[in-house]
């Protein structure tokens, strides 16, 4: 899993994502993708341009969509309905991972701007309360995702009549 996301930071395309799956002789189509799309299960794709005339743009999903359409066929093996799966196991998912994704783009762009500080106590005190920010951050983020845990008590819970794979990462 951590290669796929290494390999494909910027993210992939529909036909990429199929691919990835199919490699691994897991049954996934662009059509499961429209559905998962639609359903909210799995981030919507956001456009990047090409350079040149007439080049135009193509859709890329998020590399962590891989993880989320893994886990959702895992749910899918263990019998889950793709209903279930939206109300008990990824209610509060995009917003979290959002949060996290915004937090991370926000230090990253302060630490940016700090380090064209000049250096000095002014300087040493900008990065004291950034550090201050990475560890409020970290907490609210771990806080959320307690009480997500908390809030959805069937994401540990095992189906009895389930099949399929007995760890989301037996997948891929």
């Amino acid at each position: 899993m951590r290669e796929i996301e290494a390999a494909n930071a910027d993210g992939l395309s529909s036909q990429e994502l199929v691919r990835v799956f199919s490699e691994r002789r897991v049954r996934f189509s662009e059509a499961n993708l429209r559905r998962y799309v639609q359903l909210g299960l799995v981030p919507r794709s956001h456009r990047i341009g090409s350079k040149g005339k007439h080049q135009g743009s193509r859709g890329v999903y998020p590399v962590r969509a891989v993880r989320r359409i893994n886990l959702i066929k895992k749910l899918m093996g263990e019998r889950y309905t793709l209903e279930e799966i939206q109300s008990k196991f990824l209610a509060f998912q995009d917003d979290i991972e959002n949060l996290e994704e915004a937090s991370n783009k926000l230090v990253d762009a302060f630490e940016g701007r700090l380090v064209e500080q000049p250096a000095g106590p002014r300087r040493e005190r900008l990065f004291s309360e950034l550090e201050a920010i990475k560890r409020a951050a970290s907490e609210l983020l771990g806080a959320v995702q307690r009480l997500e845990k908390l809030l959805t008590p069937a994401a540990g819970v095992r189906r009895p009549r389930g099949g399929g794979v007995a760890d989301p990462t037996e997948l891929l």
